[in-house]
């Protein structure tokens, strides 16, 4: 039997071409708010926690802008800002990974089938990425039936 040999495909989505549409937090919980929207589509919704103010941030779901709305908050460029899921509460902050830009906390957004957005948590940084986890699935259902949204 022939040995698999694990291949990392990077793919560069170019800013302003896709939107988030089922962003949830670690627990399941979507993240979506069909009320708030943004460039036309349902903004993304997380409690967040500035200068010991609690207040909603709406995130532009389109990636690669960031033209986001805040409520109840005065976040100030070089602000790093604390994210929770407005349903359950969980902190969304990447445990895991630091802003490769400026070494400040990453929030997460789990994607369907395996996927992840993350980004800076710092006003005025706007280092993000995305990765799609399970990358030979994915392309395997790019070639069937799927589009790449459906992953968004």
């Amino acid at each position: 039997m022939a040995k698999k040999e694990k291949v990392q495909i990077e793919i560069e989505i170019p800013s302003k071409k896709l939107h988030i549409s089922h962003a949830t937090c670690p627990k399941g919980h979507l993240l979506q708010d069909k009320e708030v929207k943004i460039h036309g589509y349902p903004a993304i919704k997380v409690k967040a926690r500035n200068r010991d103010k609690e207040g909603m941030l709406y995130l532009d779901p389109v990636y690669g802008r960031y033209e986001n709305i805040e409520t109840g908050l005065d976040i100030h460029k070089g602000d790093v800002v604390k994210m929770y899921c407005p349903e359950c509460g969980i902190d969304l902050k990447d445990p895991h990974e630091l802003c490769q830009s400026c070494s400040s906390p990453m929030f997460i957004f789990n994607l369907p089938n395996g996927g992840i957005v993350e980004g800076c948590m710092k006003k005025g940084c706007l280092f993000h990425k995305m990765k799609i986890v399970d990358a030979e699935k994915q392309i395997d259902r790019l070639f069937e039936n799927s589009t790449l949204e459906s992953y968004l």
